[in-house]
Order: structure tokens, then sequence, then C-alpha cells
């Protein structure tokens, strides 16, 4: 139970987070770039504001510098004089010669006091190569009152300037000392102005803009998808009546669009092949319930083994038509994982069991390349085939074919053929063609149906017409595996 207690109390966490976030997949989309892009946005103003700050005392240390590299100016061209170090002295800036180094005051950031003196070295040098190595003796922050503030202010919003005390070597036992108070460029305006700026243009109207942008971009992407949504309930509430949705919008969307009008289609002639089937059935199977009725009334036992024997006959009419309503229904699908087959051996194997029955079938032809499919449904297509072959035929004739693309068997016959107006629908379950073609001497009209069903099934096609100057050509065009042809 204590191991439990840790996944229940994350869980909990978990369910009020969700009751907090959006329920819409637009809001959630808005929260999520909304937070990314401000999160990102604050770093980088963080960044920027760092950047700042670090540069707060860059300008007074240069200027301190310049001031420096002055007074050493100052006394090389009046002799060395201390006197003539009265020209630069002025409000926040005192130089005098002493006989002694000061002593270095406390450092309170001795990585930014590092920083400070490798600065005021570099500007130095930069004007008097000459020069020796100056030392900053003292950076101290203080504040209106004159009162020392710790450096950690320059964060901050109350103004403050800046005290340097510098020091240079000028020969043994003389050294020029300089001390100068300067105002950071950071304070170059109220704290409280620079503030307000970073808030208003960093902050608040990058905010609105961000904001705005992700508005328009989820409602841009979001769009699709409620259409689809919404064709969706539409084809959950009536399949064939629904509109097709528009196939338009990016890549994904025109893709999931157009399997959305594929499967409503689908569906759709799904319906309306189980409405028809379901009546030819309903009306198929009512004849023979009818005779099995009035024989029943009719029976006596005069004619009983006669009675007996027509009501077999029903009942196998009736499971004649239910077992090839089975096929048709199992031929709709795989049944079985599909494996790469051998076309050429399967039909060959076919032919020479029917020729062992004694049945007229012979074969002609090869095919090379094997197909992915399943053995026992185009075992049953061509069953089928011979067997349509043979009972209005007498005979049949299997024919390989392929080429680069494609294989096909045919089961050729010099039967009567099918009238070319009805060889289109021939392909529909209980569909029979002339009047030889009846349920009593040509089946339920489901054996076609089948074979085209398998054929669809395997991504096929049944191949139907008509042969000169008779007979009729009947098989299944199938797809080449080309990675196993190779």
């Amino acid at each position: 139970m204590a191991t439990d207690a840790p996944h229940m109390q994350a869980s909990g966490w978990r369910k009020r987070l969700v009751r907090w976030l959006p329920d819409t997949l637009f809001g959630r989309l808005v929260l999520v770039l909304a937070v990314g892009m401000l999160a990102t946005q604050f770093l980088t103003s963080s960044i920027w504001l760092d950047l700042r700050h670090t540069q707060t005392l860059e300008t007074p240390t240069r200027v301190a510098a310049e001031r420096l590299a002055d007074a050493l100016q100052v006394l090389a061209r009046n002799n060395q004089d201390p006197q003539a170090l009265r020209y630069l002295a002025g409000p926040g800036l005192q130089a005098r010669v002493l006989d002694q180094a000061q002593a270095r005051y406390p450092v309170e950031d001795a990585e930014l006091h590092q920083e400070a003196e490798a600065l005021v070295n570099r500007v130095l040098h930069a004007r008097l190569p000459q020069a020796g190595q100056a030392q900053l003796q003292r950076l101290q922050l203080t504040d209106a009152h004159g009162h020392a503030v710790p450096q950690s202010s320059y964060f901050g919003l109350s103004p403050f300037t800046v005290d340097y005390g510098l020091q240079i070597a000028l020969a043994p036992g003389r050294w020029l000392v300089l001390e100068t108070q300067l105002s950071p460029g950071w304070h170059a305006q109220s704290g409280w102005e620079v503030l307000a700026d970073v808030l208003l243009r960093v902050y608040l109207f990058r905010i609105l803009v961000v904001v705005l942008l992700v508005l328009l971009a989820v409602r841009w992407v979001v769009t699709p998808l409620l259409r689809m949504g919404q064709a969706a309930q539409a084809l959950e509430r009536d399949v064939v009546a629904a509109p097709r949705m528009d196939e338009d919008g990016p890549r994904e969307v025109r893709q999931a669009a157009h399997a959305l009008n594929r499967m409503q289609q689908r569906i759709a002639a799904n319906l309306t092949e189980r409405t028809h089937f379901l009546a030819a059935v309903s009306h198929d199977l009512r004849t023979p319930i009818t005779r099995m009725r009035l024989r029943l009334e009719l029976l006596d036992s005069a004619d009983l083994d006669s009675g007996k024997q027509k009501l077999r006959g029903d009942l196998s009419c009736m499971e004649g038509l239910i077992d090839s309503t089975l096929a048709f229904i199992q031929a709709r699908e795989h049944q079985g994982p599909l494996q790469q087959i051998d076309l050429d051996a399967l039909a060959r194997s076919i032919c020479q069991d029917r020729q062992g029955l004694g049945q007229p079938v012979d074969i002609r032809g090869h095919i090379r390349a094997p197909v992915m499919g399943q053995p026992v449904s185009l075992r049953r297509a061509l069953d089928n085939l011979i067997d349509n072959a043979l009972r209005y035929a007498g005979s049949a004739s299997l024919v390989l074919d392929e080429d680069e693309d494609f294989a096909q068997i045919c089961v050729e016959d010099r039967g009567p053929g099918i009238a070319p107006a009805q060889l289109e629908r021939m392909r529909q379950p209980f569909e029979r063609g002339e009047a030889s073609r009846n349920q009593d001497t040509g089946g339920h009209g489901l054996g076609l149906s089948i074979v085209d069903a398998i054929a669809q099934a395997h991504d096929g096609a049944l191949l139907l017409h008509n042969r000169e100057p008779q007979g009729l050509s009947a098989g299944i065009r199938l797809r080449k595996n080309r990675v196993s042809a190779q």
C-alpha cells in the first residue's frame, strides 16, 4: 500500500492539472505555443537585461581610464610637476602625486574588480603604450547621500555613482593617484523609466504580437480539423446523405479527408449492398420455405418417401444458398495472413485435381513471378470460375499470362457467354444472366460476385468478357510481388 501512495498522489495532481487545461484542441495548441514562445521571450529578455547590466560599469570605467591617461600626459608635458595636476581638478575628479602606493580597499566582487582593472589598462595602453600597469585601488558604489551601497545595487532602480581610485607608478617612490566619481551609463535615465520601457516594449507589445500570431496560426491549422470533425459528425448522423469533405488544406489533412470520403463511399456502398443482399436472400429463401409448407400440408403416409425426398431437396437448396452467402461475405476480407504465392503452381495443382476427377480442364501459359495473397481465397475463386465453365460449356481452359506489373489467370470456355448489356451486372450478387442461368441450372448468382470480392480483397480485379466466336473468358488480375521477383 505504501508503494501505491506516490502513484495515487501523482494521479491526483494529474487529474487536477487536466481540469485546468483547455478542453479543445484549439485552446491546447494556443496554450502550448503561447507558453513556449513567451518562455523563449522571457529567456531572451533576461539575457538582454543581463548583458545590459554587465555593461553598466563599462562606460564609467572607460572614462576613469581616460582621465588617468590625461593626468599622465599632463605630468609628462610639465616635467612631472605635481602642480600641473590642478588644471585637471574639478567636481568628481582629483589627481595627486604621492610617495607611496595606497592600500587597496576590500573587494566585494573579485571577478568584477579584475574585469574593471583589465579594462582600465586596455584603454590606458591604447592611448599610452609606454605607460606602466595601473592598479584599481578602489571601486565603490555610493548613493545620492554619499553612503556606500553594495555592488548588487547596480541591478536596482535607485541612482548611484561609482567611486574609482586608480594609481600607477611614475618612478620609484612616486605614485600618481587619481580619484573620480562617475555615473554609470545604465542610469543615464531614471531606473523606473528604463523598467517601464522594458515592460512596455520588450514584454507588453511583444506578448500581444506573440499571442495574436499564435491565435492566427492555430486558427489556420485547426480550421481543416474542425471541418473534418464536422464531416465526421455528419457522417455519423447519415452516411448516405452526408456531404463529401473538401480535400484541401495541408497534405496530411488532404490525405485524411480523402480517406474519410473513401470510407464514406465504401460504407454507403456496403449499406446499399447489404440491403440488396438481404432482400435477395429473403426472396430466394421464401420459395423453398413456401414449397416446404405446401408439401407438409399435402404430405400423407402413402407418399411419405417422395415427400421426404422433396423436403431434403428444399433443405439442400436452402443450405446451398446459405453456404454461398457465407462464402460471399468471407470473400470480402482476407481469411488469414497474406503470403507469397506461386500462381503457376497453384493453377496447375487445381488443374491436376480436376483432371483426376475426370473433368475436361486443361492449362496453358506460365506465370513466373509470385504474388502476395491468401491461397485458400484464390483457390476458391479459381474453383468458382472453373465450375461455371463446366456448368455452362462442359469444359474449361486455364490461361496464364503476365506482364511487367501484373499476373492474370483466365478461365475460358465455349459456352453461350453473357449478353454484353449484362456483363457488368454479373459482378453483383444474385445477378443471373440468361434463362439458362437460373437457380436450378445456374446456381444462386453468387459465383462471379465471390470471385470479384476476392480479387478486390487482394487489390486486384475480375476480368470478364465474351470470346469470339463464342464463349466466355473470366479471370483474376493481381499485382506481382516486385521485391520477391527480383
